[in-house]
């Protein structure tokens, strides 16, 4: 009986933890107008990526890694570069950021 309680009491406070730590990041990004964006290198020859939004590097993502950044919700365009070379890996894209989301792009090149 008394294990059982103790379970209870650990799942309950668990549980509000959890609940208030997740409004509180979805309370940063509506006062931001923020959502999270990511890209994801498939590159099937170990390429790595230098990834350019709204024309600023922002960083190189190598073969099989996938990098994130919380950026303003909007539009942004985005360029997948051959990090050796400076060619385009991928065809440049013009996702749209939503508030308080996550989705980016992935590429192969």
């Amino acid at each position: 009986m008394k294990q059982t309680l103790i379970l209870i009491w650990v799942c309950v406070s668990i549980l509000l933890f959890s609940s208030s730590c997740s409004s509180v990041l979805q309370e940063e990004c509506e006062k931001n107008n923020t959502g999270t964006f990511y890209v994801t290198n498939n590159s099937q020859t170990g390429k790595a990526y230098k990834i350019l939004i709204d024309g600023m590097n922002y960083d190189i993502v190598g073969a099989g890694a996938t990098k994130e950044w919380t950026l303003s919700a909007g539009p942004h365009v985005v360029q997948i570069i051959d990090a050796a070379t400076g060619n385009a890996a991928c065809t440049a894209s013009v996702p749209t950021v939503i508030k308080c989301q996550r989705n980016g792009l992935s590429c192969r090149g």
